[in-house]
């Protein structure tokens, strides 16, 4: 089963860097969490506002390392695929 339309999966080494222009973050609860590189321009959708509100809720405004948010991977990777315009690429699973 291939990635979905927009989301790519990169095959380089654990330290990736993200392409101009792009966000690092990992999303999951439990151990089930998965790393992608999200389009700047996504940070601006009301939804994805919605995820960095949890995100806040969650791990506060001082938080270090790379974005984290408290959702099921499967899930917002569907979001992307679905309902989100920008261009998006999935890293790789932690």
């Amino acid at each position: 089963m291939g990635a979905p339309a927009g989301v790519r999966r990169l095959r380089s080494g654990p330290q990736v860097l993200a392409p101009r222009g792009y966000v690092p973050i990992s999303v999951g609860v439990n151990d089930e969490t998965r790393r992608f590189i999200v389009h700047t321009t996504a940070l601006g959708d009301a939804e994805f506002l919605q995820f960095l509100g949890r995100s806040a809720e969650e791990y506060g405004f001082c938080n270090q390392g790379i974005l984290r948010i408290p959702y099921e991977a499967n899930a917002f990777e569907e979001w992307m695929s679905k309902g989100a315009k920008q261009k998006s690429i999935r890293v790789r699973p932690t």
